[in-house]
This record gives structure tokens, C-alpha cells and sequence, in this order.
């Protein structure tokens, strides 16, 4: 029923039926007619409003006061009250400030009611009442709600499928094919039209019966969601971390991080002028002009015209065409021989931060602030990932820009740029910024029991860790570690760490695959434990056809058998970066969840997470 047709009493008799539900399933619909089980819904259309399938403690028929006023059943199971919940904004105002404040009414007290709240994309469901409600309901109000998510169930499930739709979760769990174009039915004859809400009674009878049957499908495919994650032992991972992250996340999307304008519009200028000042350095010692954002233009300069390539050693070159490369491990071998290649490393470094740290954040800006999209089922590892902007990629090492002076006896000015100081608190407000130091090292000296891994974590003294390490592997003393020690130590423990292998290790320290094979060995001989664990992960995955982190995360991996060898060695990597990459995203969500938990517990925290 339309919550704004009730009477009085009928309100207070719908009130009371959610006080007895044992659950809700809900979802919002947009202007476009969509709805969030819609796969074809666009991510600007504007929410319409909130329908929701009330689940019924007792079986009881209908009240008569209602089957007048618009009560729409679920066919299947008559019992369940489907309700609509009017959110856009409507040109009568007196008649928008009740409907709007019964509308949050029902809402709130459904959040309130300590009994499942079911949505396909929780967090797009929550986050929409905070923006919505805003001024009448405090975040703090609806932390202790209690979302389901069969979208993030089916995930934890099977972690290789991201972004698991609406549509796919009704093909394999009603194994029957879904009706093309069925989700679109549902509010289909309401694109275009206005409708008087006085006539939406007969809407609800033709239009939203279709989506009153996907809500019960749904309740029903959560149901059985939660009995697989029983049985395959991540009911706990998802109840202790995976849906507290659904609340954090929402509430982090409703905050502003407000930028310094002015300072981003400097920042941009300074960087487009070192931008062509590089550009024409790079056409006067090249002898002609080209396009340095063109690998082909650039490899017919470095290659062709200067012939760079004839006075080093063997160069990395692309995998399809097996042309020379220009990658970064390309030209910092040639840096030496030629003025060219540090001119475009400096260039694309310049042009990155550019592009994506500054240019990239105004793109973002809404109104003087940006509020990045987080996406808790976005990668196989557990890792959060984020978008417009990828607030995590946002670098937190400053970079030096030379200023040229044209003036002849000043000194060249030099101009550090930290793209984190763009951000601006709010007033009475810090940022502060946490980070776990080393933590995949940390996890993978844990988990392996090396002692000497474990004894680089246990030593207050030691300030750089890979140098130690160098130090450690190489057996030469700490103060006679090179920079390239320390790198090829560093690069070593991460391609261990990360499933690299000995091509990938290659082409980042620039030597030879066999060299690369050489400094692996070498690595797991004087840190023994580290292989029997890499070979002990590897064996267990071999024997159950999946891997686990530390809080119980699966990653099941097809191919850990398979009789292809580069399928399997790439499955054996796969296998061994996910127990430690899974288990450092488990600790990492844990940190948000009892960080968020200890806000919302004190009466005097103001902090917020962002």
C-alpha cells in the first residue's frame, strides 16, 4: 500500500504490523523506472522512492481497513504486506511535509526494529535515507541496524565474480533462465507519466506486482545464501565484518572531504608548465618534435633515430608485437646513455600526477568536495576498493617540481607538491591518517614463523626494513646496503607476496628471467620457513581446491591442478598472495569495524570516518 493514502488508524495499524515482522525486503526505485534489481539501472537517475516487502510474523488475513485502501500481496504467499515509501519531492508542500515525515517514520522504525532489513546493494539503500533524512536521522542512529546483503553473501561465495547482479543470483539459485526484460516491467508504464499519488493505488496493482515477486524471490535467495555460508564456514567473516562494513561504508559516502580550490588550480598550472617545459626539452635533445605520450613515436626516437637500444644490454619488450619497450624498467636502463629517457620519466611522472591526482580531483568535485564510491565486492582478495575518486590511490609521497627561471642569475625555484594537502577539514576539525606499517611482511613473518622476518618487527632500532632485509639475504653489513640492494630485497619479498613470479620480478628490477628465478631461490634459501610455507599453502589449496586468510575468507582456485603449466604455477602465486593480501584485508576491515563501533559507543567522539 501507499503509505501516503492511509488514514490515521491504517497508519498506526502499519506501524504496528512492522513492529511484529520477522523481516524487510526493500529496495529503491528511480525516476527512469528502474529499481536496484534492475541490471540496465542508471547510476544518475534519481531515487522515486523505497518499496518494501514486509515479512509477517503470524499468518493472519488482511485488515479489512486496508484491502480498501491499497494493500498489494505477494501472490505466492499471500501473507506479506508490499508498502511504497514516496521519497522525490512533490510540488504540494503540506501534503509532501506528511508523507515525508510518516515516510521516515516507517523507516526509521524499521531500522530501529532489530530485525533484518534485505537489499540488493545495502549500502546504496542506506547511504540514500542519510542524504534523504539527513537533518532528521544521525548516523549514530543507524549503526545498530541490521542489513543483509545477498549481493556481498554471493561474493564471500565466490569472490572471482565481483559484481554478482540481481539477475544472475535468480538464474543459479531458481535454476530456471530469468525473463528478459522483467526486472524493467515492474515500474515500466511509469516512465514518463505523472501520476497523481491518489491514483497510485491502481500503479501498485498492474506495475508493481512484478516487483513484489522479485522481493519475495529475493528474501527467498538470501535465505539460502546464508545457509551455504553456514556451510561453507563464512557466516561469521560475514556477520562480523562484511556487514558492519555495509553501515561504515554508507555513512563514509554521506561525508564531505572539502578541497582547496585555489590551491588545486595553482597545482595544476604549476604542473602544466613543467609539462611543456619538458615537452620542449625533450624535442631539443631529441633534434625534432613528437608526441611523448605515443610509445610508438617514442620508440622511433630512442630506437630508430638514436639507436639507444645497440648500447645496452638485452631490453624488455612487449609481449604481442615484441617490439622494444618504453616502459619505466626500459628507460631507467638508458637514463645513462642519453638525456631523453630521464626527461620522459620525469614527463609521465609529472603528467600522472597531473592527470589523475589533480585534474582527476576537480573532475570530482561537487560544489568545492568530493565524496568518493567505495565498493566492498570489488576485488578477489576482500580489499575495499574506491572510484571517483580513488581516494586510496592518491599519493602520499610529495613530488619536486624544478620552476625554470627566466631571469638571468636567480636560482631555479623548486616547488614540493603533496596531492593529500589538497584537502582541506572541517573547521574544528583534523585530519588524521592511519596505516598499517609493512603489513603483508608483517603477516607473511607471522604466518610463516621465519625468525628472521619475525626478528626485523621485534627490533625497535631497525628504522628501514628493507635494508635490513638486504642486509639479512645478501650478508653484507647494514651500512654497506646499496639502493639497489634494498630494491631488489623489497621487490623480492613482494613478488613472494603479491604471486609476481619471475617474469613480472624481471621486468621490474630489469634483469634477465633466470636472474630473477636466481634471486627468488636465493631468497626462499635464506629465509627457509618463508618457502615451507609457501609450499605448505600451496599443497592444502592442491588438496580442498581453495585457499583461506586469516578470518576464514576462501578463495576457491580452479586451476591449482590443472595440467597447463603456466594455468597452475599462476594459480600456485594466486593461492599464496591471497592468504596473506586476504588476511591483511581482514585485519584492515577490522580496524574500520571497532574504530566505527567506539564512535558511535561514546557519547563525546566526534571523529568520523572518511
Amino acid at each position: 500500500c501507499d503509505v501516503s493514502s492511509l488514514g490515521r488508524e491504517e497508519e498506526r495499524e502499519l506501524l504496528a504490523a512492522i513492529e511484529q515482522a520477522v523481516a524487510f525486503v526493500t529496495t529503491m526505485v528511480f525516476q527512469d523506472g528502474s529499481s536496484q534489481l534492475s541490471s540496465e539501472q542508471v547510476s544518475t537517475s534519481s531515487v522515486k522512492g523505497v518499496v518494501v516487502l514486509v515479512k509477517n510474523q503470524a499468518d493472519h488475513p488482511c485488515p479489512p481497513s486496508h484491502s480498501s485502501a491499497g494493500c498489494t500481496w505477494n501472490a505466492a504467499q499471500e501473507k506479506d504486506k508490499l508498502i511504497y515509501l514516496k521519497t522525490e519531492r512533490s510540488s504540494l508542500w503540506e501534503q509532501e511535509q506528511a508523507h515525508k515525515k510518516h515516510s521516515r517514520q516507517v523507516l526509521f522504525q524499521m531500522l530501529q526494529c532489530k530485525v533484518p532489513i534485505i537489499c540488493f546493494n545495502a549500502k546504496d539503500f542506506l547511504r540514500t535515507l542519510l542524504q534523504v533524512y539527513g537533518d532528521e536521522m544521525s548516523w549514530k542512529q543507524v549503526a545498530d541496524s541490521i542489513l543483509l546483503d545477498p549481493r556481498i553473501a554471493a561474493w564471500l561465495i565466490n569472490p572471482s565474480d565481483t559484481v554478482p547482479s540481481f539477475e544472475s543470483l535468480m538464474q543459479k539459485y531458481f535454476e530456471k533462465p530469468f525473463p528478459k526484460g522483467t526486472e524493467n516491467t515492474e515500474t515500466g508504464t511509469l516512465r514518463n507519466a505523472s501520476v497523481s499519488i491518489f491514483d497510485i493505488f491502481f500503479i501498485y496493482l498492474c506495475q508493481y506486482q512484478n516487483l513484489g515477486m522479485n522481493l519475495k524471490k529475493l528474501y527467498n535467495v538470501t535465505v539460502d545464501l546464508a545457509r551455504d555460508l553456514k556451510a561453507q564456514g563464512l557466516w561469521n567473516l560475514f556477520c562480523t565484518l562484511e556487514l558492519p562494513l555495509i553501515k561504515i561504508l554508507a555513512v563514509m559516502e554521506t561525508h564531505k572531504i572539502y578541497v582547496n580550490k585555489q590551491e588545486l588550480k595553482k597545482t595544476s598550472e604549476i604542473l602544466g608548465l613543467r609539462l611543456k617545459e619538458l615537452e620542449q626539452e625533450a624535442h631539443r635533445v631529441a633534434g625534432e618534435r613528437f608526441l611523448l605520450t605515443s610509445s610508438y613515436q617514442l620508440r622511433e626516437v630512442l630506437f630508430d633515430k638514436l639507436k639507444l637500444h645497440t648500447l645496452c644490454e638485452k631490453l624488455q619488450r612487449t609481449e604481442i608485437q615484441q617490439l622494444v619497450s618504453t616502459s619505466e624498467v626500459v628507460l631507467n636502463k638508458l637514463q645513462d646513455l642519453h638525456p631523453l629517457p630521464k626527461i620522459i620519466l620525469e614527463y609521465r611522472q609529472v603528467h600522472k600526477m597531473k592527470s589523475t591526482y589533480v585534474d582527476g580531483l576537480r573532475t570530482c568535485m561537487r560544489k568545492g568536495f568530493i565524496s568518493s564510491t567505495w565498493n566492498q565486492t570489488g576485488t578477489v582478495t576482500g580489499r575495499l576498493s574506491a572510484k571517483h575518486p580513488n581516494i586510496q590511490g592518491i599519493s602520499k609521497h610529495p613530488v619536486r617540481i624544478t620552476k625554470r627561471q627566466y631571469i638571468k642569475g636567480k636560482e631555479e625555484d623548486v616547488v614540493t607538491i603533496s596531492p593529500r594537502t589538497l584537502f582541506v577539514s572541517k573547521q574544528g576539525y583534523t585530519f588524521l591518517a592511519a596505516d598499517f606499517s609493512h603489513i603483508e611482511l608483517r603477516i607473511l613473518a607471522d604466518l610463516s614463523s621465519e625468525p628472521e622476518l619475525l626478528k626485523l618487527f621485534q627490533e625497535p632500532e631497525i628504522t628501514d626494513i628493507f635494508s635490513t632485509l638486504a642486509s639479512q639475504w645478501k650478508g653484507i653489513p647494514s651500512e654497506q646496503v646499496k639502493h639497489a640492494d634494498r630494491e631488489q630485497a623489497k621487490r623480492v619479498v613482494y613478488s613472494v607476496v603479491y604471486g609476481a613470479g619471475k617474469e613480472r620480478l624481471a621486468d621490474c628490477l630489469g634483469i634477465t628471467p633466470l636472474q630473477a628465478s636466481q634471486f627468488i631461490e636465493s631468497f626462499m634459501q635464506k629465509y627457509k620457513k618463508v618457502h615451507e610455507f609457501t609450499k605448505k599453502t600451496i599443497e592444502q589449496c592442491r588438496n580442498k581446491g581453495y585457499v583461506v586468510s586469516i578470518m576464514g575468507r576462501k578463495r576457491p582456485l580452479a586451476n591449482i591442478n590443472a595440467q597447463d603449466y603456466k594455468l597452475r604455477t599462476q594459480a600456485e602465486r594466486q593461492a599464496v598472495n591471497f592468504v596473506v593480501q586476504g588476511s591483511a584485508a581482514d585485519l584492515c576491515k577490522m580496524a574500520m569495524v571497532k574504530i566505527f563501533a567506539s564512535v558511535v559507543i561514546s557519547p563525546t567522539l566526534t571523529a568520523r570516518l572518511v
